[in-house]
């Protein structure tokens, strides 16, 4: 019987520069991949059940060339890729920067490459992936002015992805943060981490810091860090 690969996404290695997908099982056998779309992938992404499954769809996915460079927000180091330049570079000559834009900006000043993702019709899916060397996480956005809580924007976001970023426009206390963390890590099985944009500096909160016994006091000395 022919062995089969757990997902039909190649698995995908950096390569110096950029990310490089091989056809080949987990035995080490060519398998020959059938194309299919970004909306397509992202569904499967939703069905499979491990990380390794999730992991290879979202790095088959930022190697596609329907991405396009947003050079308007890019740095030289790291960039913003779209699906849909024209649109964005748009609404930024009339000045307008999106929600997600600002997001995206703040990941890429913060050492991220950063792939914004449309929202098929009929197809749950998450703003972002975002990439680090050879690390990607799926990221979905959320914006807070800092005068309502944030356990709404938690659970809406959770529905879409196990990584949520909050762009804080005004930071609350930081008695109040942490409480509305604690309450979507416990409210929230699935949230693997929480990104917190303070003004531009950003602060991951992982599960596993939830779950240690210094959570509180971890959490309000990385928030009181001025950088």
């Amino acid at each position: 019987m022919e062995e089969k690969a757990t997902t039909p996404y190649p698995e995908c290695t950096e390569n110096i520069i950029v990310l490089v997908c091989e056809p080949t099982t987990e035995y080490g056998k060519t398998i020959v991949y059938q194309g299919t779309t970004i909306s397509n992938a992202l569904k499967d992404y939703y069905s499979f059940t491990t990380n390794r499954e999730k992991v290879d769809v979202l790095k088959w996915i930022v190697t596609q060339p329907d991405f396009t460079e947003l050079k308007r927000l890019s740095l030289a180091e790291n960039k913003i890729f779209t699906l849909y330049t024209n649109q964005y570079d748009e609404l930024l000559k009339t000045g307008e920067i999106p929600n997600n834009l600002q997001i995206a900006q703040k990941f890429v000043s913060n050492g991220y490459d950063v792939f914004l993702l449309s929202n098929p019709n009929a197809t749950k899916s998450a703003d972002f992936i975002i990439r680090q060397k050879n690390r990607v996480f799926y990221v979905e956005g959320k914006t807070s002015s800092g005068g309502s809580s944030l356990v709404h924007r938690f659970e809406k976001g959770a529905e879409q992805a196990d990584r949520i970023a909050i762009n804080l426009y005004q930071a609350s206390s930081v008695k109040k943060i942490f409480t509305e963390i604690r309450y979507a890590f416990e409210r929230n099985t699935n949230l693997r981490s929480i990104f917190l944009f303070k003004g531009s500096r950003l602060i991951s909160i992982e599960r596993d810091l939830f779950e240690s016994t210094y959570f509180e006091k971890q959490f309000k000395a990385i928030w009181n860090k001025k950088k």
